[in-house]
């Protein structure tokens, strides 16, 4: 140390002083490395968190799998081929016994399920003179609240005097599922029942087929498959001008989510777009695409030229109409910042709470008064003016968290800085009424896919994705106006050969009356 002093006490003061800048600027570089490293870690630490909470989480159904068996000792028991095969004799030789093909409902129904019988006879003045002879028998599978079978005897006649005038039937019972109607096995019930099962309560097609198999009943998922097919041909002139309404409509709310597609022995990830009616009856239309891009928005939204409320996904940027921005995802942005107790994250939830509460205030004052749209809209306009100096203060509040010492990287910088890009499109719902804060009505709409993909896993192609679009697109407008799908497929099913163009709009589940009514 004191030869360390002698050796300073010979520098001069330039040199000293030189040395001491030196000396500083090194430490403001080490401390400067030092508070990168330390902020890296904390993101990196933050990472891990998240991480954990995704595998360990009650949001995540995932697991690791390390081969270790659920039950310790537990092993399948080993299946047994027969020794011998059930043979039958054809003359002196043995030929192996031909056994019924199970999967074809065709073979015979079970004994125990309740039947009933239908006579469809000719009338009156065709059967003059004519002598009953027997009866053409058919048995078709029918679903009420329960399966039963319906024995639907057509009388068949002929003049014991003038047999060269052949046989006279009674004309078969219709089936818009089967062109061949006096053969079909299944009425349209069972088929209405099988899609109504999959697309409302997602209960894949294999599973529905192994409960009928249980039940002794044989209907494989290709027969199903081609009715779903079907009924999705039959009902696009109903779908197309769903879409026509929709789109029609001055505000709408659009998103997507992504779906699975089998091709060539893998799974390929395909999308499925979403577009809802944001004022009047809420019409919802689904359409499938291969891909995710500007190209398929601009595809299905091109035209419109009114309000689409959406997140800030960059493939809504081209479109012509007005962008409106959604407040659930700024708030999901806060939300999830790690540090709870950050007094600015706390401040920008709670602005964003009380914008919705403006919203709830409105809506309760509209219910109030009992009246139409209208009503709401005037509310909105009222309590949307207070709700104007919270969108200030919030965006205040984000140029104040972006312009602090926090670095880019930090989650609440990245939260606020997601609003200020957004900016001009959350504040549209501001000076139009019609708009509403957030775009939770399309995505509560898209929900059900994420549910029923965890069910059914993958469409098969193009076409089945296309298939599940409709159908899904009439399941959910039903359920969104109040209509039991189901009723709503048997009542028009049997309609839409025989309603012309113009008159589509009386099928439609928003205005559909029962045909019986």
């Amino acid at each position: 140390m004191e030869n360390d002093t002698l050796h300073f006490n010979h520098l001069s003061r330039e040199e000293l002083e030189s040395l001491l800048a030196g000396s500083q600027a090194e430490s403001m570089e080490l401390n400067e490395a030092l508070k990168k490293a330390l902020a890296k870690i904390e993101v990196m630490a933050r990472q891990i968190t998240s991480l954990q909470k995704m595998l360990f989480g009650k949001k995540s159904e995932r697991y690791v799998d390390d081969g270790t068996p659920m039950l310790p000792g537990f092993v399948l028991p080993e299946i047994v081929k027969p020794d011998a095969e059930p043979t039958t004799l054809v003359g002196e030789h043995p030929r192996k016994k031909a056994e019924p093909h199970r999967e074809a409902g065709w073979n015979g129904f079970p004994e125990n399920l309740p039947r009933e019988e239908v006579v469809l006879d000719l009338p009156e003045a065709e059967k003059e003179g004519l002598a009953l002879i027997g009866y053409d028998i058919n048995e078709r599978l029918v679903h009420r609240q329960e399966y039963f079978v319906k024995v639907i005897k057509r009388a068949k006649y002929a003049a014991a005097e003038k047999p060269e005038l052949g046989v006279v039937s009674a004309d078969p019972l219709p089936n818009v599922l089967s062109e061949d109607s006096d053969r079909a096995h299944y009425d349209v019930s069972v088929a209405i029942h099988l899609i109504y099962n999959k697309f409302v309560n997602h209960l894949p097609f294999y599973r529905q087929s192994e409960d009928l198999k249980r039940h002794g009943i044989m209907i494989g998922r290709s027969l199903m498959s081609e009715w779903a097919m079907t009924t999705a041909f039959l009902l696009k002139p109903v779908y197309s001008r769903l879409v026509e309404l929709v789109m029609n409509c001055p505000v709408i709310h659009a998103d997507e989510t992504s779906v699975r597609m089998l091709e060539k022995g893998k799974c390929k990830r395909c999308y499925i777009w979403v577009r809802r009616t944001g004022t009047g009856p809420p019409l919802t239309v689904f359409y499938f695409s291969l891909n995710r891009n500007q190209e398929t928005a601009k595809k299905i939204m091109g035209e419109f030229l009114g309000t689409y409320v959406s997140d800030a996904y960059v493939g809504y940027a081209q479109l012509p109409g007005t962008r409106a921005g959604c407040w659930a995802h700024p708030r999901r942005e806060f939300f999830e910042v790690p540090v709870l107790d950050d007094p600015d994250r706390l401040e920008a939830l709670s602005l964003i709470r009380l914008m919705y509460m403006n919203e709830r205030y409105a809506v309760e004052a509209a219910a109030a008064k009992q009246e139409s749209e209208m009503a709401l809209i005037k509310a909105r306009k009222v309590y949307r003016k207070q709700t104007q100096v919270l969108v200030k203060k919030y965006f205040e509040l984000c140029e104040k968290i972006i312009g602090g010492d926090l670095p880019p990287s930090d989650p609440l910088v990245k939260a606020a800085n997601y609003s200020l890009k957004q900016r001009k499109a959350l504040s549209v719902f501001l000076n139009n009424p019609r708009v509403g804060i957030d775009n939770n009505p399309a995505e509560n709409t898209i929900r059900p896919w994420a549910l029923g993909r965890k069910n059914w896993l993958f469409v098969g192609n193009e076409r089945g994705g296309e298939m599940a679009a409709i159908i899904n697109s009439l399941v959910m407008t039903c359920k969104e106006n109040k209509i039991d799908f189901e009723v709503w497929l048997a009542d028009i099913l049997p309609q839409l050969a025989k309603t012309s163009a113009a008159d589509i709009d009386t099928l439609m589940p928003h205005l559909w009356k029962p045909e019986h009514d």
